[in-house]
């Protein structure tokens, strides 16, 4: 699958004249990225995006076009519905924090991705296609009658002018040893309470009205990078992410210590690596904490934590529990959640990621084990993670599970919230 950067719109008309007599299977998958928000609007995230649709593209006949605003087509003949809508789903995935992937409802957002069926569609999108193009011809030439006299003797030079990719949208650089040091630095002296979310934690059996049961708190990387004021992809290197995360422990138990009655006041999770746990500061806050208080917050560990150290995991569990917490297992598929023996490893609950390729599937033999592993587990003991849609609801509860996590129960419980997670 080709992949056009430059003079995308010019392109797509080419390609939209050449089927003109021959339309039947051909189909134009228009991606309004020209409306996400700054900082998701990147390189970085929308080279992923592309890479991600010429995987699932492969050989087919037609084209990936970028346009200068940050808009992508996806002109294709013969594509799967199946495969389509795996692609939406993905790429929805991968902008879940901005809106135009979802609204404040929780629901897809119909303006994020718009199909187009070239064989009933074909006058109507190539007309819109070419006053597209016109207007983006308007624009350069009136931005040309205002540009700085450097930029004038480019022009006139004859040196080429269209404006780069990386021109368009600001460039994220890669997280490093040497931008992470001045970051923990910053992060050590600046207020992290506005980075500080809290995503319901809800029971929901059907026909009953969703009921918080508690809140997870978390640092939202995004804002906490906009804090910081820096143009760099925290996550890029998960190495050094998952180090940074060992500072965010501690400014997380900073933050809760100084204000307990604002943080703790109603049952909550804290998502922690077993470092942290087993570190003197964690002790330091453990005395801090009333001892009735205890009883009301989850300790989450990540299952690849797990496992780094399974040694230390054991003690890091026997030591909460002993102290009066509970403990909840994070990160598990459908592939590795039926592995995993909730009782024998200690946990009260195990966290389940919420996979949409199985929702059709309902009797599929993925399904089935991860039906059974419910009932081993206990039904009130699982969480199914990432649940943006009613759709994974619905799922998780056909499996038997009664407690969800995700934007669509953020807008059950909270459906006039200011601050989306």
């Amino acid at each position: 699958m080709r992949i056009i950067d430059k003079e995308a719109e010019a392109h797509l008309i080419e390609l939209l004249n050449l089927v003109r007599d021959n339309r039947q299977g051909w189909q134009v998958i228009a991606f309004a990225f020209s409306k996400l928000l700054d900082h998701y609007r990147n390189e970085y995230q929308l080279k992923i995006a592309i890479n991600l649709m010429n995987d699932l593209l492969g050989d087919l006949d037609g084209a990936i076009y970028l346009c200068e605003d940050g808009r992508i087509f996806v002109m294709v003949r013969n594509f799967s519905g199946l495969v389509l809508d795996k692609m939406i789903f993905q790429l929805r995935y991968l902008f879940m924090d901005d809106p135009l992937a979802y609204t404040t409802d929780g629901d897809e957002n119909p303006e994020f991705a718009t199909v187009h069926n070239m064989e009933f569609e074909w006058e109507s999108f190539t007309a819109s296609a070419k006053r597209d193009l016109v207007n983006r011809v308007r624009k350069i030439r009136a931005e040309q009658r205002n540009i700085p006299h450097a930029a004038q003797a480019r022009m006139e030079s004859g040196e080429p002018m269209a404006l780069g990719f990386s021109e368009i949208f600001p460039v994220m650089q890669s997280l490093t040893p040497a931008n992470l040091v001045s970051i923990e630095r910053d992060m050590r002296e600046m207020d992290l309470s506005p980075a500080i979310r809290r995503q319901p934690i809800c029971a929901s059996l059907p026909n009953t009205p969703a009921r918080t049961v508690f809140d997870e708190m978390y640092i939202n990387v995004n804002h906490l990078r906009q804090a910081l004021n820096v143009q760099i992809d925290l996550r890029s290197n998960r190495n050094l992410f998952r180090y940074l995360t060992r500072t965010l422990d501690l400014r997380m138990l900073d933050t809760i210590q100084r204000a307990p009655a604002r943080y703790l006041i109603n049952p909550v999770s804290l998502n922690l690596n077993v470092e942290t746990l087993l570190s003197n500061r964690f002790a330091e806050f453990d005395a801090a904490v009333k001892p009735g208080t205890k009883v009301s917050i989850v300790i989450e560990i990540q299952l690849a934590d797990v496992f780094t150290d399974i040694d230390a995991f054991m003690t890091a569990k026997d030591v909460l529990h002993r102290l009066g917490y509970r403990i909840c297992l994070d990160g598990t598929t459908e592939q590795s959640f039926p592995q995993i023996d909730r009782s024998s490893m200690g946990f009260d609950l195990v966290k389940l990621m919420w996979n949409a390729d199985h929702k059709t599937e309902m009797g599929s033999a993925i399904n089935q084990r991860v039906a059974e592993a419910v009932k081993r587990c206990g039904e009130n003991r699982v969480i199914l993670t990432r649940c943006d849609s009613i759709e994974a609801v619905e799922y998780g509860q056909e499996m038997g599970i009664t407690l969800f996590q995700g934007r669509y129960l953020d807008g059950l419980v909270q459906p006039d919230a200011l601050v989306e997670n």
